[in-house]
């Protein structure tokens, strides 16, 4: 049995290593058109700042994968996949028969058309190359694009670096796919203070200068810089398996069962370029987290190897920790949810933090914790697993409060973030 997986990222490596595990004879080939060992895209922020050396991003070295008689093909672009003939095409002409095999293409960034977008000093830290030429870039100057995770980060970065650093987003506050505005503005707010300008709702132009960046135009002024980072968000590489036929979902991601079989037999698709469903909800959902390609990973090696286990789907639990600010977000925020009828909010301001629970008809679809209650986050978790009913733990609050109660302790805990 030959296992074949295109991409050498996490969720790529998590099929090969969990693959091997399972069967140790069975032939498994990554292919990648990187030509380094697979590295955690997480830890390049941490790299660029100096906080950790380079060698602390990878997460296996060569000796490892030899160990794992893990076949590696490095340095190789993949030109077509042929479903029927069970091959794919190498751009150097070769081809790879195949038994399984793997899409694991991950995602692209986001390159907003407007003009003066390909200048020098235009930089990104999603790669590990764009992570090396940031690391190594003179510059004094930053204009952040995109408040997502990897903005943030690389705003931290930067200013631990000695940049000045504007962090611009579209939309009216950061971090807008994960947190609502009240709590995400707090987390603004711990930018500002440590040299980060959040310039939010306002739209990027133009980026001036001849040769090398010299300013970044918005709708609302001119920032005059020498260095742009890119991080408008990530989009699903999904053009090989779109060529090949195989289905594309509404949310852009490579369409798969249950079992993360994509529309064509013997063929699997993972990671960051995969529609899935909402683990709570049951919604169509594309969370481009790692947590969810681990898991996905584990299903399909278990499919190759015989051993069918549902996905039970994406969830989405992000974590923040910037200059000393720790947040957490999981589920869906409020404004996420385009129906918003049976939706409640529960906000609880402590001295040593935030947190907003986002509740739609008795059960808890998300939270958004700052500081603290961050500490809560895998209660919390727990509590949109077993699908509890917090109407119900609000009316018999007498009960789980009084002395010897016998019901769990965690809902005393549960029933604090609740304001009950």
């Amino acid at each position: 049995m030959h296992t074949v997986i295109i991409g050498n990222g996490i969720a790529g490596n998590a099929v090969a290593f969990h693959l091997r595990r399972l069967d140790p004879r069975s032939k498994v080939t990554i292919v990648s058109t990187e030509n380094c060992q697979a590295y955690d895209p997480g830890a390049l922020p941490y790299y660029v700042s100096g906080d950790v050396p380079r060698e602390a991003v990878f997460l296996k070295m060569a000796e490892d994968n030899q160990k794992e008689d893990i076949e590696f093909v490095l340095g190789a672009m993949v030109a077509a996949i042929h479903p029927y003939r069970k091959t794919i095409s190498l751009e150097n002409g070769e081809a790879l028969g195949y038994d399984n095999l793997v899409i694991a293409t991950g995602g692209n960034p986001v390159i907003p058309p407007f003009p003066g977008n390909d200048k020098e000093g235009i930089l990104g830290c999603k790669s590990l190359a764009e992570a090396e030429q940031l690391a190594s870039h003179q510059g004094h100057t930053a204009v952040v694009i995109g408040s997502g995770l990897i903005g943030i980060e690389a705003s931290e970065a930067l200013r631990k670096n000695g940049y000045r650093v504007y962090l611009v987003e579209l939309l009216g506050w950061i971090m807008p796919r994960v947190f609502d505005k009240e709590p995400a503005d707090q987390l603004a707010a711990s930018l500002d203070s440590n040299g980060v300008d959040v310039l939010t709702d306002e739209r990027v132009l133009s980026i001036e200068g001849n040769k090398g960046v010299q300013g970044v135009t918005t709708d609302k002024r001119t920032i005059s810089c020498d260095t742009v980072v890119l991080a408008a968000g990530v989009r699903p590489a999904t053009k090989l398996a779109a060529d090949a036929g195989l289905s594309i979902g509404k949310t852009g991601g490579i369409k798969v069962n249950d079992m993360m079989m994509s529309s064509s037999p013997d063929v699997y698709a993972c990671g960051d370029c995969v529609e899935t469903k909402d683990a709570f909800t049951g919604d169509d959902a594309m969370y481009q987290l790692r947590h969810n390609a681990v898991e996905q990973g584990e299903v399909i090696a278990r499919k190759c190897c015989g051993v069918e286990t549902a996905y039970r789907g994406a969830w989405s639990f992000t974590r923040v920790h910037y200059f000393g600010t720790y947040a957490i977000a999981l589920g869906k925020s409020y404004s996420a949810f385009q129906d918003k009828s049976g939706l409640e909010i529960i906000d609880r301001a402590p001295r040593d933090g935030f947190s907003r629970l986002v509740v739609k008809n008795g059960q808890l679809m998300g939270a958004q914790l700052i500081g603290k209650p961050a500490r809560a986050a895998g209660l919390l978790l727990g509590a949109m697993w077993r699908h509890e009913n917090l109407d119900t733990l609000r009316d018999n609050w007498e009960s789980v409060v009084m002395f010897d109660s016998p019901l769990p302790w965690q809902d005393r805990v549960l029933g604090k973030y609740m304001n009950c």
